[in-house]
């Protein structure tokens, strides 16, 4: 009985082997058929151009489809970090902050004279108080007007502080000289530049000019953020005639981002 049970196993593993072996060999021949019929294809010159174009179409789906899952530059260059910008290159930009400025002036008979304006600044438009005088200044783009008995007139009232704004600022002393840095124990630092009278004017005036003398420009910076900057302009102030001993503009810049609106001071 046992022997029977044996040779049962035996005939069924034949069997199995029996066909693992068939099944090998007709992929074989599977392989060797297809291989065989592209050969005879390829001897035809009719059926080999066929050929070259399926091959063809394989070969430029095989292209395309690894440039589709290529990523676009664009949005590589997107998540690239961004530089970052110095503290000059932020104030440059900055266009809303409230400001106060000092313009401290004494003539050839030492006569001193001091003009304090005190405003804000948002965008396009600007309100200050001379303290001076206690008049009211409003700015579109531009254009000063000053407030005379309760109404807005436009007004030919010069402030050369009104001109030297941030972006002017930043121009002149990207084309100055730094002449010294001081650090402070407070972390601020004291930028002094030189800048020559010439290079002054073709900003301030947008003019060529080969007027000689030099504008000493100081730049204050804390926390990341310019929050003083000084003129001496008294070559700029005496280059037609001497009428001056000291000319100097002092502005400072505070509650930066933080103006909402612009109404004219009471």
């Amino acid at each position: 009985m046992k022997r029977k049970n044996i040779e049962v196993k035996e005939q069924k593993k034949t069997e199995q082997e029996t066909y693992q072996e068939q099944l090998q060999k007709m992929k074989k021949e599977e392989k060797f058929s297809l291989w065989k019929t592209i050969k005879e294809a390829w001897s035809n010159k009719r059926y080999r151009a066929m050929l070259i174009l399926v091959f063809w179409f394989i070969f430029l789906f095989i292209i395309a489809g690894g440039l589709r899952n290529t990523p676009d530059s664009s949005q590589l260059q997107e998540v690239e970090p961004q530089e970052k910008k110095s503290t000059l290159e932020v104030f440059r930009t900055t266009n809303n902050y409230e400001f106060k400025t000092v313009l401290s002036v004494t003539d050839m008979n030492q006569n001193q004279q001091q003009r304090v304006l005190e405003g804000r600044r948002l965008a396009y438009q600007e309100e200050f108080l001379n303290q001076t005088d206690q008049v009211s200044y409003f700015v579109d783009n531009g254009i000063i007007y000053k407030r005379s008995d309760e109404k807005l007139e436009t007004t030919s009232d010069e402030f050369i502080e009104i001109t030297l704004k941030p972006d002017v600022t930043y121009q002149m002393v990207k084309k100055a000289t730094l002449e010294s840095t001081t650090n402070y124990k407070d972390g601020s630092i004291l930028n002094t530049y030189s800048l020559p009278l010439k290079e002054f004017i073709s900003i301030y005036h947008n003019s060529n000019s080969n007027a000689s003398g030099t504008i000493t420009i100081t730049v204050k910076e804390q926390e990341n953020e310019v929050v003083e900057v000084s003129y001496d302009l008294l070559d700029f102030m005496n280059q037609q005639q001497v009428q001056y001993m000291e000319y100097q503009l002092t502005m400072t810049y505070q509650n930066v981002g933080k103006v909402d609106s612009i109404h004219l001071l009471q």
